[in-house]
């Protein structure tokens, strides 16, 4: 029982320590472990026997601390520590013999929306529920792969009381077409050609030469004597042009500069602000309507005023990444160049030449032997 729980007794050096003790004697308290020090007097016994200690120790008017003996120890030899013991390992067993989630982990959204709405109409399951419960993994894979034509396989893993569906989609047949190739690749804009990218046809053109709009600069008919091979001209042909670009913009914008990612706990009720985040944290169903665990991309907005000085290294750049998002795709920038800016009345204006490295290259469709 806790009352026999060993005690450390220590009592501060008097004359009256000896008579003290000799008093405990007579009352038949057992005392273990009795050292005499210097400043102090100790000794060993059980919570059963400290009134009695105390009302001895008022009498002789000691100065007494009392320690637990055994608190240094990881288990104690107590009812409640052996059945904190069983609830430790029972606990656990118990809490493995339910399912509280069941998971689909997808490559699209939608397709994990379609395959929780199959589950749950074909099993009618509600969590928590007992793994018994629970239908064979044979059986909810071939019923997945029943309801959806357009999977090859469904991954069923089982972690504690945690059940994730991964289904893996089967591959996609690429569609033979017949689609004729062109008979020519021409060139929609002027420019001083840099490299090629050629699946079909015979370049008519050299690089470093300049092309202007409408030459061909890839023919898919080649001349074999006297005969006409058609082969079709396919691929990309790049080519250096100058883009000149008029801009005029305040001299004071606002920008929002990207910050550092942090997580972030809403809790429903107390933060009614719309969020938006990069991931959210999976929690349990009966905590996840009240708790949400998120993590933000965190933005800082602040005002800049446009002076010569930051020409190059923030003007330059905002007209950079305007330019390069309304041009194709694969396309680059090599170098760009101020060639006029004006300020006044709160705004600058000017002209910015750009190189531009783009696929000048269009088909043309034709018959064969064109």
């Amino acid at each position: 029982m806790w009352n026999n729980r060993p005690i450390i007794v220590r009592i501060k050096r008097h004359e009256n320590v000896h008579p003290f003790i000799q008093a405990l004697h007579a009352q038949h308290i057992p005392l273990k472990r009795v050292v005499f020090r210097e400043q102090e007097v100790s000794f060993e016994t059980t919570m059963h026997y400290l009134p009695k200690i105390r009302r001895v120790r008022r009498r002789f008017r000691l100065k007494m601390a009392v320690f637990y003996a055994d608190e240094l120890q990881v288990l104690r030899a107590q009812l409640w520590t052996l059945l904190g013991l069983v609830l430790m390992i029972v606990i656990p067993i118990l809490c493995a013999q339910v399912i509280w989630r069941v998971d689909i982990e997808a490559a699209t959204p939608e397709l994990e929306q379609r395959l929780g709405k199959t589950f749950q109409d074909t099993f009618q399951l509600e969590t928590p529920l007992s793994k018994k419960q629970l239908p064979s993994n044979t059986a909810i894979r071939q019923k997945l792969l029943e309801q959806h034509r357009e999977l090859s396989w469904v991954h069923i893993d089982k972690h504690g009381g945690r059940v994730i569906l991964r289904p893996q989609e089967s591959p996609k047949q690429t569609e033979q077409t017949n689609e004729k190739l062109a008979s020519h690749l021409v060139a929609t804009k002027s420019g001083v050609i840099t490299h090629f990218n050629i699946q079909n046809g015979e370049r008519k053109i050299s690089v470093n030469d300049t092309a202007y709009e409408g030459d061909v600069l890839v023919s898919g008919v080649i001349e074999s004597g006297t005969d006409q091979v058609f082969v079709g001209a396919k691929g990309e042909v790049y080519a250096d042009y100058w883009l000149e670009c008029s801009f005029k913009i305040p001299t004071k914008i606002t920008m929002e500069t990207v910050q550092q990612k942090q997580w972030r706990v809403l809790v429903k009720g107390i933060h009614q602000e719309k969020v938006d985040y990069l991931q959210k944290k999976d929690l349990p169903n009966w905590l996840d309507p009240y708790v949400s665990i998120v993590e933000e991309q965190q933005t800082k907005t602040v005002q800049v005023e446009l002076d010569e000085s930051k020409v190059e290294t923030l003007l330059i750049p905002l007209l950079h990444e305007k330019v390069l998002r309304s041009l194709p795709a694969k396309t680059i920038i090599k170098k760009e160049n101020l060639l006029q800016a004006k300020w006044g009345n709160g705004t600058v204006e000017g002209k910015v030449l750009f190189l531009v490295n783009e696929n000048i290259a269009s088909p043309i469709q034709g018959l064969q032997g064109e």
